[in-house]
């Protein structure tokens, strides 16, 4: 029912765009030249705007149901792919008091450089953000129910305020303020685009809200890890390297993207942790059976070392800021920051079937099931590998996309380690 009114209200929404009525009469010699997947053309190309604005309405098993509004404006000039720029904006609030509001920029060869500058700006606040401690510990096996009676009975608990404590065991809150900026700089257009990463986030971290900074007491998180503390800023410096074949870029159906990527903070650029961190992601898109069928991978190896507040220790580096292993876009079917490590390997393999297109007017839209399967493995730390656990969830999804720049997805994801209980995401982000 969720989906069917998400895809009501996507159909209702305004956009335009302003066609380019001839074709490229001079394709580029050196793309001929090259042997690569064809660049494909955007439906809404050359000149004028497009907007995509909608209530998000989302649900998935870690944030419970969430209400708000997104909305995009993108300008399309001179055939940049895909849009010249974007202007993104989400107020989003959900029943597990989430807040996630977001303003963020995507500028595409701004100045007339090759230079492409992403620039976000977050407010995030969770109540009840799972946490079951950091790989190696255990205490959300088998145990766990058991565990967090023998605390509460440990604090002498009873009636409602035994229920609560029992409810926020394995929960933490937190209060984050963060800013993000990437830039990307182009040495070589498609085909095998090469680009030179450089970053900077800072993000300021609160141990619960601002009328009341400390976690939930009693809680995992308070006992067995939060001796020392974690309120303060982490200020970090990211540089690496991007390749790109994929032949669109918000859809891809063939191709392949692949970054590695350097990343640390210290307190000389005013962070109060100190570490290091090295990313390296792939994805790879191949058609089987043309404008139906794709198969899409991505493969994801992320290490760091150091000092690191628990919300950087579930962080995976690179261009794109989520967090692993476990959730809705680094392990599906698994509870978000179920593997907590310094070491993380995830790898994620989806089949993407279209099976219908409709395009009333100007704009168009495609209607597709997919099948995912999500496997990861995680250690405490790079000298401590043998504490380490590893995990798997599979599941199907649906997938709306707008011209191919707006997508909205519904997933639903299983795993052993959660009992195979059903995990669900509805969301209005394309995981890769």
């Amino acid at each position: 029912m969720l989906t069917l009114l998400t895809l009501l209200q996507l159909t209702s929404a305004t956009a335009f765009a302003q066609n380019d009525p001839d074709p490229d009469p001079d394709p580029d010699p050196a793309v001929e030249a090259d042997e690569a997947p064809p660049v494909k053309e955007e439906v809404n190309q050359k000149d004028g705007y497009g907007v995509g604005l909608l209530p998000a309405l989302n649900f998935n098993s870690d944030e419970g149901f969430g209400y708000g509004v997104i909305g995009t404006l993108y300008r399309y000039k001179d055939k940049t792919r895909p849009y010249k720029y974007a202007l993104t904006a989400r107020f989003f609030l959900t029943t597990r008091q989430v807040n996630a509001h977001m303003v963020r920029l995507d500028l595409l060869d701004l100045g007339g450089l090759p230079i492409r500058v992403t620039a976000r700006a977050d407010y995030f606040s969770a109540l009840a953000q799972n946490f079951c401690g950091y790989v190696g510990d255990n205490h959300c096996g088998p145990d766990a129910d058991q565990i967090s009676e023998d605390a509460a009975d440990a604090e002498g608990l009873t009636g409602a305020e035994r229920d609560d404590f029992l409810r926020r065991y394995y929960l933490m809150r937190y209060t984050e303020t963060a800013l993000n900026i990437q830039t990307r700089t182009k040495l070589k257009d498609l085909p095998h685009k090469r680009e030179i990463l450089a970053g900077y986030r800072y993000s300021y971290y609160i141990p619960g809200v601002f009328n009341d900074q400390a976690p939930w007491a009693g809680s995992l998180y308070d006992v067995a890890y939060f001796s020392e503390g974690e309120t303060g800023g982490v200020s970090v410096l990211q540089l690496g390297m991007v390749y790109d074949n994929r032949d669109n870029e918000p859809a891809p159906n063939s191709g392949y993207w692949s970054e590695f990527s350097f990343r640390g903070a210290t307190r000389l650029w005013g962070s109060n942790w100190t570490y290091g961190g090295v990313n390296l992601t792939h994805r790879q898109y191949v058609t089987i059976v043309p404008d139906k069928l794709v198969s899409a991978t991505r493969a994801v190896a992320d290490v760091t070392v150091g000092d690191l507040p628990t919300q950087d220790l579930v962080r995976v580096g690179g261009l794109q800021d989520y967090s692993a292993i476990g959730g809705q876009n680094g392990g599906r079917g698994l509870r978000a920051w179920r593997l907590a490590g310094q070491v993380k390997g995830l790898v994620q393999q989806e089949v993407r079937w279209t099976f219908a297109r409709i395009s009333p007017g100007t704009q168009r839209f495609d209607f597709g099931v997919l099948g995912f399967i999500d496997a990861g493995v995680a250690a405490r730390a790079a000298d401590r590998l043998d504490e380490n656990d590893a995990s798997f969830g599979t599941g199907g999804g649906l997938r709306i996309t707008w011209n191919e720049n707006f997508i909205v997805r519904a997933d639903f994801g299983f795993s052993p380690i959660e009992d195979w209980s059903t995990k669900s995401y509805i969301n209005l982000d394309h995981i890769f």
